[in-house]
C-alpha cells in the first residue's frame, strides 16, 4: 500500500504491536481487518461490540489480538470458530478457500467477511486481501454487502484495487 493509504487505515504497525510477535505481512492484515470493520456499518441490529473469528492464521490472530488490546477497544477475539453464528466478523486464511464446508459461512447474515486470496472471494466474501510483491491489496464486493446490509465507507472504497 501506498503510504497515504497507510495513513488513512492507522497502520503505523511499529507503535501498535511488538515486533517479535507477528509478521510485518500478519500485522498488516491484522490492521486491514480491524479498518475494515471501522469503515464498514450493520444497516440492522449492529453487534454492541464487535467479535473476530479468526480461521485459518494464528499469526493474524496475535496480531488483531495485540492491536485491540492496544487501541483499547471493547472488540473481542474470539478464540474458536466452531460456533460462527457468536462472530460478527470473520476472517478466513487462504488455505480454507479450498475447503468448501467453509464456503458456506459466507452467506451467514449480519456477518462481514474477509478473506485471503480470490477464490474464496469469488464465492461470495465482502473483503478479499490479495498479496502482492511488497504490499497487499484488497478488493471490495460491494454488491453483495449492500445485499447483506452492510453500508462501506466511500474512503475505503477509493483504496480498493477492484470493486464488484
Amino acid at each position: 500500500m501506498k503510504a497515504q493509504q497507510l495513513v488513512l487505515f492507522g497502520a503505523c504497525l511499529g507503535a501498535l504491536m511488538p515486533q517479535s510477535a507477528c509478521s510485518a505481512e500478519a500485522e498488516l492484515k491484522a490492521a486491514l481487518l480491524y479498518r475494515f470493520v471501522q469503515f464498514s456499518q450493520w444497516s440492522q441490529q449492529a453487534p454492541p461490540v464487535q467479535l473476530y473469528c479468526v480461521a485459518g492464521d494464528k499469526e493474524v490472530a496475535s496480531a488483531l489480538q495485540a492491536l485491540l488490546k492496544q487501541s483499547n477497544d471493547s472488540s473481542k477475539l474470539l478464540s474458536s470458530v466452531k460456533d460462527s453464528s457468536a462472530c460478527s466478523v470473520l476472517y478466513m486464511s487462504d488455505s480454507l478457500a479450498k475447503q468448501p464446508k467453509w464456503h458456506a459461512l459466507l452467506r451467514q447474515k449480519g456477518l462481514l467477511t474477509v478473506v485471503e486470496g480470490a477464490e474464496l472471494f469469488r464465492k461470495g466474501a465482502h473483503f478479499g486481501l490479495i498479496a502482492e510483491p511488497n504490499r497487499i491489496s484488497f478488493r471490495v464486493n460491494l454488491t453483495l454487502a449492500r445485499e447483506q446490509g452492510f453500508h462501506l465507507s466511500a474512503q475505503m472504497l477509493k483504496l480498493a484495487k477492484e470493486i464488484h
